[in-house]
């Protein structure tokens, strides 16, 4: 049976448990494909994962090969398996319940995977399936953020956070971004009206307007986020990734928790997107994926800046 060069773990618990090893090449069943994996992406699930926050979904019986965003080659076909053809450049966002794109190999349902955008290289499509597919579900899905509104970005420098940023602007929001000092420099060129240093600055106070919307991607206590409800206009929109405030009684605001959804017709649409460049990919840096267990340490230690791309290149 033909094995593959994998990053992966038979335990939960440090980056350390990240380690290189080789497993068969997974087979395509009925209605999937495989892929050659060009490139990943680190995402916070992706330590999360690692430190076993999922452990109630993913079975450690046999190694769990980490990671969600991909994009490469199709070189394999189920039955049934129809809407691509052998050597289509592909991408997309996986099941994490599944073994992932830390990986030379992967397979998923064809519906999980799109046309790569026109002109992007695999590592710039590598950083948009879960980030775009996360800021689509926060701001554009239900029109949680209309045209020509505000809106501040509570952890604007991560993936999800630049993300956010561009469909902001697609929208003509006046977007207000709070980040750390060290990642400020990410935000400067994304035409944001004022950013905002967590660090140094008493957001409260120096927030010059209330928002329409405010998204909160920062993994804060209830107590911070309920803090942080006098920047929303009356009526205005609280949405957050990591968690949710207790209501105060009497509120005209309206609360909205986010969860990445696998969706073609969403990754579809911002794959139009990319080709007509209303939007553009997120990547920061590039690692190769043997790389990996230190990426997750600068997660863990808050000094990884904005989106990291890893080649999948084993040697």
């Amino acid at each position: 049976m033909e094995e593959m060069n994998v990053l992966a773990y038979t335990e939960f618990g440090p980056p350390e448990v990240l380690r290189p090893m080789k497993l068969p090449v997974p087979q395509p069943a009925t209605g999937e494909i495989l892929v050659k994996v060009k490139c990943a992406s680190f995402n916070p699930s992706d330590a999360l994962a690692r430190k076993g926050v999922f452990q109630r979904i993913i079975d450690l019986t046999s190694p769990h090969v980490p990671g969600v965003d991909f994009s490469g080659l199709v070189v394999g076909k189920g039955p049934k398996a129809e809407k691509f053809q052998l050597g289509q450049s592909v991408y997309g966002y996986l099941n994490i319940r599944n073994n992932g794109s830390y990986a030379e190999y992967v397979v998923l349902p064809e519906e999980d995977a799109v046309p790569v955008p026109h002109g992007l290289t695999y590592e710039e499509t590598a950083s948009i399936p879960l980030s775009y597919l996360t800021a689509y579900e926060a701001l554009l899905k239900g029109d949680s953020l209309k045209n020509g509104q505000s809106v501040l970005l509570y952890g604007a420098s991560g993936g999800v956070g630049l993300a956010s940023i561009a469909l902001a602007k697609m929208k003509k929001a006046a977007i207000y971004a709070v980040a750390g000092t060290q990642s400020l420099s990410l935000l400067e060129d994304k035409g944001v009206t004022r950013i905002l240093d967590y660090k140094k600055e008493d957001i409260l106070k120096e927030m010059p307007v209330k928002v329409d919307v405010l998204l909160n991607l920062a993994p804060l206590e209830k107590e911070k986020m309920t803090e942080l409800l006098p920047l929303l206009k009356d009526h205005g929109t609280f949405v957050s990734t990591t968690g949710m405030p207790d209501p105060p009684e009497g509120s005209t605001l309206t609360f909205l928790a986010v969860q990445t959804q696998r969706s073609e017709e969403n990754l579809l649409l911002i794959t139009d997107l990319l080709n007509e460049k209303k939007i553009e990919p997120i990547k920061s840096s590039t690692w190769s994926i043997t790389d990996a267990p230190l990426v997750h340490k600068m997660h863990e230690e808050g000094k990884l800046l904005g989106k990291a791309v890893f080649l999948i290149n084993f040697r």
